[in-house]
Formats: structure tokens, sequence, C-alpha cells
């Protein structure tokens, strides 16, 4: 018996069960997949199955519409969309909003896309992925950081170089990154001398005196903002936006092993990223916060709460999913897809994220490196560029 959880709104809704009859092979297809893991309630002797009340047929998908007085557990929902992929062959989604809604799509999801296919959209935004429907975006402006979580070579840090090559391609002049690598520095620091890029940090003593130097700014921006009327920076004549990519945060995370010292620059890092997510949106400053392993100590309450936008590749377990995005399906993404991912904000979704490689980002950005000298960071980060 499949777990099925009581919604007091829908009680009364038991004796009203309608819907229209149909010989349609999918919704046959899914009757016979409700008889077969109960997914039902019982009426005194006679088992009750969620019954249709509309089928949608386009050239694209159909959408089979049901009524039930119970709503399915997450967990639930999830499995059934993958017996339903399997079953039917073809790409299937099930939700439930006090009806269950399964949508079954006549397009394949794509395995691999690449990044020249890629459309432009204007202002703050970047390309997340394509499934079915098409090409999905994500709008910084109004949605100012996001997490993204997935093990390791599954297209995590393919997709913050995306980001980062897209916004310099589309706003060279106004575009500036901070990218913390905390794999050693070997994902990004290739890319130190393009003008776009103010510092890459590479291990955790680096990382501190980076973002005491970016919570300066802040501080002193916050100042200016006052002193001019304003509280957001979409609102101002302000074009400048500055990206925190973070590769690998796990390893800001104090570990019981560590001596105080460390402990204490780690803690110091965590509570300026978490004022970075609170309020540095509204000044132009932009979290992309990506970790291999999520955990309520790596993904804290501030960073998570404030990063509308969840992106997660494949996770080990339902659990780091639920930490990841809120919501079960990272452990069900296919482990021989890489760049598949589930994009969370007020839904999920399923997309493959675009690729590229470092040729093809070198020959699309690589015009705009510049001679830097190397400095060395002292305590107070003195030698650090302003935001501007």
């Amino acid at each position: 018996m499949w777990e099925l959880i009581a919604i007091p709104a829908l009680t009364g809704a038991v004796a009203l069960w309608f819907g229209k009859n149909t010989s349609s092979e999918e919704h046959q297809v899914v009757q016979k997949i409700f008889e077969q893991y109960h997914i039902s309630i019982k009426n005194g002797k006679d088992n009750q199955y969620p019954q249709l009340v509309r089928e949608c047929k386009s050239t694209k998908q159909i959408k089979l519409i049901y009524r039930t007085p119970l709503a399915l557990e997450e967990k639930t929902l999830r499995t059934l969309q993958q017996i339903l992929s399997v079953t039917l062959d073809q790409e299937v989604n099930v939700s439930f909003k006090k009806w269950l809604v399964i949508e079954i799509s006549k397009n394949k999801m794509p395995s691999y896309v690449p990044y020249q296919d890629v459309p432009y959209r204007k202002g703050w935004v970047v390309p997340l992925g394509k499934n079915r429907q098409g090409w999905h975006f994500h709008h910084f402006d109004h949605t100012p950081h996001t997490t993204i979580s997935g093990t390791t070579r599954f297209g995590k840090t393919v997709m913050m170089k995306v980001m980062m090559t897209y916004l310099t391609e589309h706003h060279p002049q106004d575009v500036q990154f901070i990218i913390i690598d905390l794999k050693g520095g070997l994902e990004f620091d290739r890319y130190k001398n393009l003008q776009q890029v103010q510092r890459i940090a590479s291990d955790p003593i680096e990382t501190l005196y980076t973002l005491k130097q970016v919570q300066k700014d802040m501080t002193e921006r916050m100042q200016r903002f006052k002193d001019k009327g304003w509280s957001n920076i979409i609102d101002t004549p302000l074009k400048q936006r500055l990206f925190i990519l973070i590769d690998e945060a796990a390893q800001l995370t104090p570990e019981k092993f560590m001596d105080k010292a460390q402990k204490n620059n780690l803690a110091q890092c965590q509570s300026i990223l978490s004022e970075i997510a609170r309020i540095g949106g509204a000044l132009g400053v932009r979290l992309v916060y990506g970790t291999q392993y999520p955990t309520s100590n790596v993904l804290n309450g501030s960073i998570k709460q404030n990063a509308d936008l969840k992106v997660s590749f494949r996770l080990g377990s339902d659990y780091a999913s639920k930490v990841a995005i809120d919501a079960y399906g990272a452990e069900t993404l296919p482990s021989d897809i890489k760049g598949r991912a589930l994009i969370k904000t007020h839904e999920v979704k399923e997309v493959q994220v675009p690729y590229l490689n470092h040729e093809e980002i070198w020959k699309r950005i690589g015009g705009y490196e510049v001679a830097k000298q190397t400095v060395v960071p002292n305590e107070t980060g003195e030698d650090y560029v302003r935001l501007g």
C-alpha cells in the first residue's frame, strides 16, 4: 500500500468523485498502475482510485488530470513518475496541487545540449538548460542567489563555467567575478587574467581575506544607497553586478579535527557568506554557492533560505536531495547522463544543462584577457579591487 497523506480541505470530496470516461491508451496504462501499486483508498469493501476528470492532448504532450481526496506523498509521486516513464517509454512528469496531474510528453528529453545552441536573452540572465518544453533561464536581478549541488563529474562546475561565459559574453563591461575555487584553483585559475575576474581564491585563508573585503565594500555601498535613498540596485542607474562563484563550499565547513584557528577562520567565512546572502542581493552582489555534498552544515539556513533558485545534479541519497532542493528526485537522476539536473523555484523541473569545454570558453571570452599584477592578500585586504 502506498502511503497517502490526508488533506483536510479535500476530505469532503470523497463522495464527489466524477470524471470523463476515456479509452486512451495512456489513461488505461495509468489506471492499471494505480491498481497494481494500490494507489487507492478504502470505501467500505471497495477500492476507490484517482478518477480522471480531464484529458488534454496537443502535438507535444498529453495531460491527464485526476481527482483524489488524498494527496500522494512527494516520494510516491517521484516513484510513480519513474514507473510511468519506464512503462510508457516517454518523458513523464507527475505533480499534485489539489489535482493529481500526469503529463506525458511526446518529445524526448535531450541527453546532450551544446552551449552554441543557447539562445540570446536580454538582462542579467543565464541558461539553466533545455528540456522537452524548451529552454529555461534564470534572471539574477529577480532572484539574486542560487545553490548548486551534485556529485562530482555530473556537471556542477560546468554549469558555473556556463554562467561565467554567458554573463561575460553579454555584459563584458558590467559583470565582475570573484571566484572561490576550493579545488585548489584547478578549475578556474586559468581565467584569473580576464578583466571581468577580480580575484580567484583557492584555499580557505585566501577566501577569508577576499570575503572580508567584500563585506567592507558592501558596508560602504550600503551607506551610499542610504545617502541616495536607494533600496535595491535594480532601481538605480548602477549597471555593475558582482558574482561570487564558490566551487566546493564544503571546504569552508569546520571539522572536529581542525585546530581552533582553522575553525575560527572557516566560521568567519560562513558568517560573511550568510551576510552576503541576506543583504548582498539588494546591493548588486549575486552568490552562486556550489557543493558536492549538501548537508545542513554545508548549506546553512541563511544561505539556503535566501537562494530561491536551487539546482541539483545527481546525488547519492534522497536525504541529500531533500537538503539540496527541498524535494526528492536528485537521487533518481540517470547515472549515465552527465549534465542532467533538477531546477527548483516554486516547482521542480528536469533539464539538460548546456555543455562547453575550456577551448570553447577561451574562444568566446579569451579576448578579455589582460595583464595583471600578482598580489598576495594581507590581513586587511587592502590589495583587493573594490566593487566600483
